[in-house]
């Protein structure tokens, strides 16, 4: 992975090691998934040298939020070593937090998809300035929205249905991410959001793909066979 406008010292270091719990306990839970039998047709570049393959049916929606987690503990982790001005030690305190959550989102599609993930994915935050707090919060909303989005549009779709409750138990986690920030920002706008309602709204999978990939993506993707 790469993380763009990081510090003249190269690309930040994602975190101590302090999130090991979280992430022991998706592991927990992406090994008793794989425990009951379920496989992955391999993942395969097919369309050119730039396109990335995500696969088809269940293996392309579990991949194309693995590209989303990505993102999101890409941009949590660079926020978390270039504070903003006057941050306060519970907001950066409830950053750390939420990166590793998405940090242990990430490896949980990681581990579940094996050897059919995607490569790790080239990202770009020129719109966010990361020394601003109002930049960081608003965009950490609207990131996590358009996760929350994604997760709610794509849930319906998968034929496994051990892949539907880990969607929707990740949702609720994803959404308070969202509250948290909007209530930081501006007290009492935590229901505030993407769409007329944005606690119950939802995005297909190609609309949020082409939304991520417009705003942070710098990899190409083959995205053909997603369902939607």
């Amino acid at each position: 992975m790469k993380i763009w406008n990081t510090p003249a010292g190269g690309q930040v270091e994602e975190m101590e090691s302090g999130y090991d719990v979280s992430r022991r306990r998706f592991f927990q839970l992406a090994g008793g998934i794989a425990g009951a039998g379920i496989l992955f047709s391999a993942c395969k570049k097919t369309s050119g040298p730039t396109d990335v393959y995500i696969g088809s049916g269940d293996t392309a929606l579990l991949n194309y939020m693995y590209i989303l987690q990505q993102v999101e503990a890409a941009f949590y982790t660079q926020a978390v070593v270039t504070n903003y001005y006057g941050i306060s030690q519970s907001e950066l305190q409830l950053l750390t937090d939420v990166r590793d959550q998405e940090i242990a989102h990430r490896e949980f599609f990681k581990a579940l998809l094996g050897s059919d993930a995607v490569m790790p994915i080239d990202i770009a935050f020129s719109s966010v300035t990361f020394a601003d707090r109002t930049s960081v919060l608003t965009n950490a909303a609207q990131l996590e929205d358009l996760v929350v989005t994604g997760l709610i549009g794509a849930a319906p779709l998968l034929t496994n249905t051990d892949y539907t409750r880990e969607f929707n138990k990740m949702v609720t986690v994803e959404a308070r991410h969202s509250a948290y920030f909007k209530d930081v920002y501006a007290y009492n706008t935590f229901s505030t959001g993407v769409g007329s309602n944005a606690m119950d709204h939802s995005n297909s999978p190609s609309a949020v793909l082409a939304i991520a990939q417009q705003n942070y993506i710098l990899t190409k993707f083959d995205s053909r066979k997603l369902p939607n």
